[in-house]
């Protein structure tokens, strides 16, 4: 039977900003699934890391101008 060894997770975001050009901000993240760890677990824990990445690259953007 086969066996899960690894989760990855990857998240892209595309930000308009106020001068009319956009950026992209992105994190990703690849957990090793150890024995005794549930893997619907440690898809939570990726994207939960996953997604403050995101959010904390957009905040940093949000208000800036250039």
């Amino acid at each position: 039977m086969a066996r899960v060894k690894e989760v990855h997770v990857e998240a892209t975001y595309l930000k308009s900003l106020p001068n009319y050009e956009n950026i992209r901000v992105g994190a990703a993240a690849t957990l090793v699934i150890e024995e005794g760890d549930s893997v619907p677990e440690v898809y939570k824990k990726a994207w939960d890391m996953v997604g403050r990445e995101v959010a904390g690259q957009i905040a940093e953007f949000g208000g800036k101008k250039k």
